[in-house]
């Protein structure tokens, strides 16, 4: 107020001096406005890892004032200086900062502020990359890249799985200068046994990830990559094994303490009298987490396998052994896959027969705690998908043996059934002896979630599932009394009949279940135009000896356009499969004979599913008769390039 007072006071003053006349006017002020500092030129800083780089920018304020210029969100490599007419930005990246960024810039005076964005792109720099030295401590763990595309597991000090663009392998490792990773396809169907070789070059290191390059050694490509480590904790999900086959065990992993259950193959290797015996035993188990450990609540037995060893006398003597799962533990859990290690011992069933047996050194070797690493595949529940009445689905509903009034014994069930009704499925199948079909009703009761499947003895529910690839699977209800995980089918729609032609049978396929293929033997199958092939036949080197195939049995393709297939060795006197069926049929004295049939359910690519049903008749001495039996099955088999 008093300020406002004395220049009141003064414009009297003035005024009554007579100053100038009473119509002048006072002259304006002019008062200068305040702008913004601004800043111009590229803001675009191209480095490489490892060096200096500067970018040098024109800073401008029209009113001189000081400027200030700040980076938000500053990483320590970057920084920035300012003077009265330039602002310099200085980038130091290591290889970790190999990428593309944008920062937000803002220039102030105090007053009024400019934001701009400053982008930096850090390259790879070859030249200046110096190797680095991890032990074997360092490398295990787990490791993911930021997006996902590579995720490591070093579960022990020579194995582990990688996940590498979505092809999931497993590898053996050694941790010289560079580590190198001998990886196998996990979830093949063809060429299984193909290694590949990996070189990772550790090129930087921190606490929390390293900076590598995965180099391809067969394609000669490398991929330089930022891995973390990875510390999930474990959450309740449901999985499926990796192999490719039409029928998978379910598991379940629970996190918060309740019951989890498993079914997982290990690795039993066995010296012999004649030689080494590998297997691959299901161990099923049920078990609760505490921490990454799965204590096991069902029995630890395995397996109890019979093998041959030589006695102290040199004699060949059977022995037992007994595979006991030790303990199991959960190395990773990652978006799409679960690893788990199972570590399992051989031992002696009697353990007297140690006194007795010449024990080598490979059978001591054998007898140590083993172990294996085992990789599930997530699985997610959907809802029932889309069941539409007169298609037919591939998927077990009953896979209990089932005896007929006419002393035919079906082992295992057909591998599809058809929707008959919004509430009736129906399972129907022939013989290979004769034309008469034989049909199970089922009564469905789909709530959305599951269906409840009842009828000829069956009372269970169906629930499904998606791999990561898309896939389905339906897998009936769980029977704890039968198995500790549930069983799963490969879920799609059967391709209608008229569809399948003779050409789809005229090549030669690789029989793809993996159990089937061992080292550099195949399995194959084929047919030739005069009505004889084989539907089995191994060959050690492959399709370059197709012309050293002998026939082995007579075809037929089937007024569903299936095929069916007879041995030679069992109708000596037939010239066709007709012929060769009504023989090996009316044999009421020999010991064995059997009839093959083989069914395309679903195409994918060069791959087939196929149903394949198996009747034999075998002579029971006890009872003095024949007794007629059916297997069904379904195998997945592809064209071998």
């Amino acid at each position: 107020m008093k300020k406002l007072f004395s220049i009141s006071a003064l414009t009297l003053a003035l005024t009554a001096c007579g100053g100038g006349s009473s119509t002048d006017k006072t002259p304006d002020v002019k008062v200068e406005q305040n702008t913004a500092p601004t800043l111009s030129g590229s803001l675009t800083l191209s480095a490489k890892a490892l060096e200096s780089t500067n970018l040098v920018v024109d800073l401008k304020d029209e009113q001189n004032d000081s400027v200030t210029t700040t980076i938000i969100d500053k990483p320590e490599w970057l920084t920035v200086t300012t003077s009265s007419n330039q602002v310099t930005f200085s980038a130091e990246p290591s290889l970790f900062e190999v990428a593309n960024h944008a920062f937000t810039v803002e220039v102030s005076d105090g007053k009024a502020s400019n934001q701009y964005t400053l982008t930096v792109n850090v390259a790879e720099n070859r030249a200046a990359w110096q190797p680095i030295e991890l032990s074997n401590s360092e490398v295990m763990g787990n490791w993911q890249s930021s997006d996902g595309s590579v995720e490591l597991v070093f579960a022990t000090e020579d194995a582990g799985v990688i996940a590498q663009n979505g092809e999931l392998s497993r590898f053996d490792w050694s941790n010289p200068d560079v580590i190198a990773l001998n990886t196998q396809a996990i979830d093949c169907l063809q060429e299984c046994n193909q290694q590949a070789l990996l070189e990772m070059e550790v090129l930087a290191k921190r606490d929390d990830a390293i900076r590598v390059e995965l180099f391809n050694v067969s394609t000669d490509k490398g991929e330089v990559v930022t891995l973390y480590k990875s510390n999930t904790e474990f959450s309740s999900a449901y999985y499926a094994d990796v192999e490719q086959s039409s029928f998978h065990s379910v598991n379940y992993l629970s996190a918060a303490g309740e019951e989890s259950y498993f079914e997982v193959p290990l690795a039993s290797f066995i010296p012999t009298a004649s030689g080494n015996t590998t297997s691959f035993p299901h161990a099923e188990f049920s078990a609760t987490l505490d921490g990454k450990t799965l204590k096991i609540e069902s029995d630890t037995l395995v397996v109890t396998q019979n093998t041959k060893q030589f006695s102290n006398l040199g004699h060949e003597v059977d022995v037992a052994f007994d595979l006991d799962l030790v303990d199991a533990e959960v190395i990773a859990q990652f978006d799409d896959f679960l690893v788990l290690k199972l570590r399992h011992a051989l031992t002696y069933q009697d353990e007297s027969a140690q006194n007795y047996i010449n024990e080598s050194a490979e059978l001591a070797e054998a007898l140590q705690v083993k172990t294996t690493i085992s990789t599930l595949r997530k699985l997610t529940p959907i809802a029932v998908p889309e069941l539409t009445v007169g298609k037919s689905y591939t998927g077990r509903l009953n896979n209990k043996n089932s005896d007929t009034d006419e002393g035919l014994t079906f082992r295992y069930l057909p591998t599809f059934f058809t929707i008959t009704a919004a509430d009736t499925a129906t399972v129907t199948f022939n013989t290979p002896e004769n034309s008469d079909s034989f049909k199970w009703h089922y009564d469905l009761d789909n709530n959305g979630e599951t269906v409840k499947v009842t009828g000829n003895g069956l009372d269970t529910s169906l629930q499904f599932f998606t791999q990561p690839d898309g896939k389905m699977i339906m897998a009936r209800e769980r029977n704890k009394d039968e198995r500790q995980a549930r069983l799963g089918y490969e879920f799609m729609e059967v391709i209608d009949d008229s569809t399948i032609t003779l050409d789809d049978y005229k090549q030669l396929f690789s029989y793809l279940r993996q159990g089937y293929t061992s080292g550099n033997q195949k399995i194959y199958w084929y047919i030739n135009d005069d009505g004889k092939g084989s539907f089995y036949y191994a060959d050690q080197y492959g399709l370059e000896n197709r012309a050293n195939f002998t026939p082995s049995s007579y075809w037929q393709l089937e007024a569903d356009n299936s095929i069916s297939f007879a041995m030679m060795s069992q109708c000596p006197n037939a010239v066709d499969y007709s012929s060769c069926k009504d023989e090996v049929t009316a044999n009421q004295e020999v010991a064995y004979s059997s009839l093959f049939n083989f069914k395309i359910l679903a195409k994918e690519g060069d791959k087939y599913l196929f149903d394949r049903l198996f009747w034999q008749s075998t002579y029971a001495y006890s009872e003095r008769e024949l007794k007629e039996s059916i297997f069904q099955n379904s195998y997945w088999f592809g064209v071998e390039k």
